[in-house]
């Protein structure tokens, strides 16, 4: 009797002797009670899922993309990219008026000297043809002037910071998996949806917030250096940084480097190296200048909470430096023989405390 009794299969549900039914799906053995609650159990998970297709379904018949991110973002940036050209043109406005008031004074005086002159003709009967015509002249001549001055010419600053949006359709990845250790990124496109971010560092630096922000860790005698995630080979890319904190004197250095370049000690000296430092510094692949007039940088002029625009244009071979509440661009070229792409830029942290976050490129 105990023989065939541990003989006979246990239900999972309650452990007892007595089970009359395998489930095919799950491999388990239930007894007679316990049969139908596994099934009722199956059917509600049945009817929850067939819910869910159904609020997927309604939600496929809404406007697309209604909520979609994407869409957000590029709200954001028409409203930023029309912030900024009203703020333009209303500067433009402005330094014009100012401009077009400056030599009303010299043409009232021409004005009356030139009418006293007519006045005295006309009392003494004095004038011809010939002074009629000069008269004139004169006239369009002052009105042309005033109007438009020959010195005054609207150009377009093709280095100011308002750039297209475009969308890029990227084929799905078989491997989405995340790491710590991520390496670099390749991105071909002019206008990448990817988010820069400090990933690689040597010697006294701290990354923080999921690698949007550094920091100096050392002592006043130690450099910091990082370098960002992606390469960067074909198109134009903007990288927005904000300097979190900066001691005076401002050391701080952004270029960029040829990936093949080691991130060692003095990397920003190095043959595959540009950039801007601290001092008036301007290294081009090793050499060292401070020729503010030939460079147009002044590095004194950036602070703590300035936001940097640091651009990398591989098709011109050449990087830019854009100083928003100044509004100075620095331009430096790039030779791709000394500094090869795939290209990556560049930060160094010289003074105790300083820091750097990567802004939000949406």
């Amino acid at each position: 009797m105990s023989e065939s009794t541990s003989s006979k299969n246990q239900c999972v549900t309650c452990n007892k002797s007595g089970g009359i039914m395998i489930c095919y799906g799950c491999q388990q053995t239930f007894c007679g009670k316990h049969v139908d609650e596994h099934r009722q159990k199956l059917g509600l998970e049945f009817d929850g899922i067939m819910q869910e297709y159904d609020l997927f379904k309604q939600e496929l018949q809404q406007p697309s993309a209604t909520k979609n991110s994407l869409l957000k973002k590029i709200d954001k940036w028409e409203k930023y990219s029309i912030i900024k050209i009203q703020t333009a043109a209303e500067t433009a406005r402005k330094n014009l008026q100012k401009f077009l008031e400056q030599p009303k004074e010299r043409l009232t005086k021409v004005c009356h000297d030139v009418t006293q002159n007519i006045r005295s003709s006309r009392e003494a009967d004095d004038f011809s043809e010939h002074d009629l015509d000069r008269w004139k002249k004169q006239l369009k001549e002052l009105q042309l002037e005033l109007e438009s001055p020959s010195s005054a010419k609207l150009i377009q600053d093709k280095s100011a910071p308002i750039y297209p949006m475009i969308l890029r359709i990227d084929e799905p990845s078989n491997n989405q998996s995340a790491s710590s250790n991520k390496p670099p990124l390749t991105t071909n496109s002019s206008t990448s949806d990817l988010q820069e971010r400090f990933l690689q560092t040597l010697d006294f630096v701290n990354l923080e917030e999921g690698g949007y922000l550094a920091k100096h860790v050392g002592s006043r005698k130690d450099f910091a250096y990082i370098r960002g995630q992606l390469l960067y080979s074909k198109g134009c890319y903007l990288t927005r940084f904000k300097i979190e904190r900066s001691q005076q004197p401002y050391r701080i250095f952004f270029g960029c480097i040829s990936s093949q370049g080691l991130l060692k000690e003095n990397a920003f000296r190095s043959p595959h190296a540009a950039g801007w430092f601290g001092s008036n510094q301007v290294y081009e692949h090793g050499r060292c200048s401070t020729n503010c007039q030939k460079y147009g940088y002044v590095s004194n002029k950036i602070k703590t909470n300035d936001v940097l625009n640091l651009i990398l244009d591989c098709d011109k071979k050449e990087i830019k430096l854009v100083h928003e509440r100044e509004k100075m661009t620095c331009t430096l070229s790039v030779d791709d023989n000394l500094a090869p792409f795939p290209w990556q830029w560049l930060v160094v942290l010289r003074n105790p405390g300083d820091s750097v976050r990567i802004l939000s490129n949406s």
